[in-house]
């Protein structure tokens, strides 16, 4: 796979390269993931989050070695979208909390009111395709509903059901787990690749 994003960024140029958590086994990282990516990818356009597979401090360590950007509970402004960051998920490592998480997306809404809002999550919202009614977030499908300025959600944890996409209110949610994206974005307007 990593390769696959190498190959992608050489050919395609991306803003970002974001990974969406789960790239260790429990709290074992594979040796030389990042290293690789920042080998032929600047760091500074590599997104992170963690998944349920590690911990919010492996990111950390991560983005303090290799200076990429851990977007865990952040959010970064471009154009006339924010990119938000929330990792974890409901078991394993690094369990969400989902008052906390509804109280985060809620402050991301009174800042950030003009702008379109991409969802970068582990986690899957409760009762998408993808979530396989097994997982997932009330607060962020909750958020996603009520929301028009959020035109996106891109999450992983679900590995079983990588590469399905719908539509949640105005958003395009996807399930990247197990797979490579190239998603476009253009005004508010999403293509994946």
């Amino acid at each position: 796979m990593i390769y696959k994003i190498i190959e992608l960024y050489r050919k395609e140029r991306p803003d970002y390269i974001v990974i969406l958590g789960d790239i260790s086994e429990l709290g074992e990282i594979e040796r030389g993931l990042i290293k690789k990516l920042t080998e032929y990818i600047d760091p500074n356009k590599i997104l992170i989050i963690p998944g349920n597979h590690e911990t919010s401090e492996d990111i950390e360590l991560l983005e303090k070695i290799y200076k990429i950007r851990n977007l865990d509970k952040k959010y970064i402004m471009k154009d006339n979208f924010v990119l938000v960051g929330f990792g974890g998920a409901d078991v394993l490592l690094n369990v969400i909390d989902e008052k906390e998480f509804e109280e985060f997306l809620n402050e991301i809404k009174r800042k950030i009111k003009d702008k379109y809002i991409i969802l970068l999550t582990h986690i899957p919202p409760k009762g998408s395709i993808s979530s396989l009614d097994i997982s997932g977030s009330y607060a962020l499908t909750k958020f996603i509903q009520n929301n028009d300025k959020v035109i996106l959600n891109v999450h992983g944890h679900m590995h079983e059901t990588g590469g399905l996409e719908e539509i949640i209110n105005k958003a395009k949610v996807l399930n990247v787990a197990r797979e490579v994206k190239l998603v476009e974005i253009y005004d508010k307007k999403t293509k994946i690749k």
